[in-house]
């Protein structure tokens, strides 16, 4: 007979509630939510890549994909020097000399999936390649938040650490970083698995001082790795090491013991390091170069290092000062990784969780002077931008003394600490909400990139001819064709077509708002781009030597013609008449 009390559906409401099936009942809804704020993030929130580095690390992912090994189509004029220097012939594909190559080896993965739609067409406004890339972000991001929860347990407690976890999960800069194509997300991953062999390594120090090293090396073995991993996949992350090696000199015995993690570090490094060697004549490519000059380097290829240091120490100074007056926005405005600068004055009982903190704050400070060198950092979502990074470790030590504070005031019901809780999650949240609830900012990242305008220069260009761009990153990933930097000047432009340095004459010059919006005095008419003045204010009659420079056909292009092509001829009409 069927039970009409109602009894069975309350016994049935109560198991949900409070029996068998309510940790499984709140996992389900966890997940559901969590899904809906990824696709929120990624369907609604998510204009396509607005980053030099993603952009390049991507189409470099398409070549490992395609077969054309660990090649790049955005092609530097101090590369080609590097190359020239060495006395390497470029034949075909030009090697990358300068990004990391951990992380674009991993975007192969989700580029794969996607392999139909690499060509982009008119109609699509965020190219499947960008989707594909971020998505595997978030995957990396929620792997990491995973990962933190059994660092921030083996620091605290359960309960704790799976309020931290909240606490990651609901902060905005994080989900930014996964959009951004950026690698941070996977560092922050390879920071938290390293950290979690680090406090077993602690805890192997503390257990067992005076037994045999075995055990101990191979820890430091896998920490030395877990470094080299990071930086493998973000060149400033050999500072972090460079602060864990000064913490672990003082904490583990016998002193020596981190020469292993050192050995295993280079080890790590050690293949790359060969294969720059070889094809570029230098160790690390042309990777040291942004310490000094960066871009205006990057553009030369006849460069003068006569005065290669001048300014560094005040570029470092100023650097570090700009990080500290943008600290809490580069933490995600979260209020629990703020505290943890707080949390070095409370005595953590716990002696692993007490120590520990030193070696987050000595990697942290090591990491602050190589973002100053390598910077400067224009945003919280910079790609030289690790504070974010720490954002976990930060947060689980914020928020055990936020909760030392609160339990000071005498509030002992249970239902008080979940409200301390909701409390914390909550104003930690106020960023992702405003940005939720605000809907979709913009559809392109205009200015300066219209991707679906772009990747039509694919189809006006056959693969073996060449563009110039102030922009080469977005046309060599949207419009997949070899482009290099804008150089120093069309003279320079034109020596590098005419002897074959790229292996593929230049038949476009593709001109943004990068340097169309830039300062017309102390940028254009009297700066580094001076020699291209006439070409960018669309005056190509005023530039000496006009008569006999290759691309004088010429078309402003959308939108509302502030990106301009010059080229050999006119490519764009026949494309028009075409079906």
């Amino acid at each position: 007979m069927l039970d009409t009390s109602g009894k069975g559906f309350q016994s049935a409401v109560h198991s949900l509630e409070q029996g068998k099936f309510a940790p499984m009942a709140r996992a389900i809804a966890g997940i559901m939510l969590l899904l809906a704020i990824s696709l929120l993030y990624l369907f609604i929130q998510f204009a396509g890549f607005n980053s030099e580095t993603a952009m390049d690390q991507a189409q470099i992912s398409r070549a490992i994909a395609s077969g054309e090994g660990f090649s790049t189509k955005y092609v530097r004029p101090l590369a080609l020097w590097q190359f020239d220097r060495a006395h390497k012939t470029v034949n075909g594909h030009l090697p990358d000399i300068l990004q990391p190559p951990l992380f674009p080896l991993l975007n192969v993965i989700p580029l794969e999936l996607v392999r139909k739609n690499w060509t982009m067409t008119p109609k699509d406004i965020v190219y499947s390649g960008d989707r594909a890339i971020a998505t595997f972000s978030i995957l990396l991001f929620l792997g990491a938040v995973v990962v933190a929860y059994f660092v921030g347990r083996r620091l605290f407690d359960a309960k704790l650490a799976f309020v931290g976890c909240l606490l990651l999960l609901v902060t905005d800069l994080l989900w930014k970083f996964s959009l951004s194509g950026l690698p941070q997300m996977l560092v922050m991953l390879l920071l938290l698995l390293t950290s979690w062999t680090i406090l077993r390594a602690m805890g192997e120090q503390a257990d067992a001082p005076l037994a045999p090293p075995l055990k101990k090396w191979i820890f430091q073995a896998i920490i030395g790795a877990g470094f080299g991993l990071m930086t493998l996949s973000h060149w400033i992350a050999c500072w972090i090491f460079f602060g864990y090696l000064f913490f672990a000199f003082f904490y583990f015995r016998p002193r020596f013991l981190p020469l292993a993690a050192v050995a295993a570090f280079l080890l790590a490094l050690a293949p790359w390091v060969i294969r720059n060697l070889s094809v570029s004549g230098h160790p690390f490519g042309i990777a040291l170069y942004p310490i000094v000059h960066g871009d205006p380097l990057m553009r030369s290829f006849d460069p003068d290092f006569s005065d290669l240091f001048y300014g560094f120490k005040m570029k470092v100074r100023t650097g570090i000062l700009d990080q500290m007056g943008s600290l809490f926005a580069y933490l995600g405005l979260n209020i629990a990784a703020g505290a943890f600068f707080l949390s070095l004055f409370h005595p953590f009982k716990r002696p692993e969780t007490a120590k520990f903190r030193w070696c987050i704050l000595a990697m942290w400070v090591a990491a602050v002077i190589g973002m100053a060198a390598y910077g400067p950092i224009t945003s919280p979502t910079d790609e030289m931008q690790l504070h974010a990074v720490f954002i976990p470790l930060m947060v689980f030590y914020g928020l055990g003394f936020l909760l030392v504070l609160w339990n000071r005031l005498g509030f002992q019901h249970s239902l008080m600490r979940t409200a301390f809780d909701g409390i914390v999650v909550l104003v930690a949240a106020i960023p992702m909400l405003l940005t939720l609830f605000a809907g979709q900012s913009r559809m392109i990242n205009w200015p300066p990139y219209v991707p679906p305008f772009i990747a039509v220069l694919g189809d006006w260009y056959k693969p073996d001819e060449a563009l110039c761009s102030d922009m080469p990153w977005a046309v060599a990933w949207y419009a997949n064709r070899k482009c290099l930097l804008l150089p120093d000047s069309p003279a320079t432009m034109s020596k590098i077509s005419d002897f074959g340095i790229m292996d593929a004459p230049i038949r476009g010059l593709y001109l943004t708002p990068i340097t169309g919006d830039a300062k017309f005095l102390s940028e254009i008419a009297n700066g580094p781009y001076k020699s291209w003045a006439p070409l960018i204010m669309h005056l190509p009659q005023l530039m000496p030597g006009f008569a006999s420079f290759p691309l004088r056909a010429g078309i402003p292009l959308p939108v509302d013609g502030q990106t301009f092509l010059y080229s050999d001829h006119d490519r764009w009409s026949q494309a028009k008449k075409e079906p």
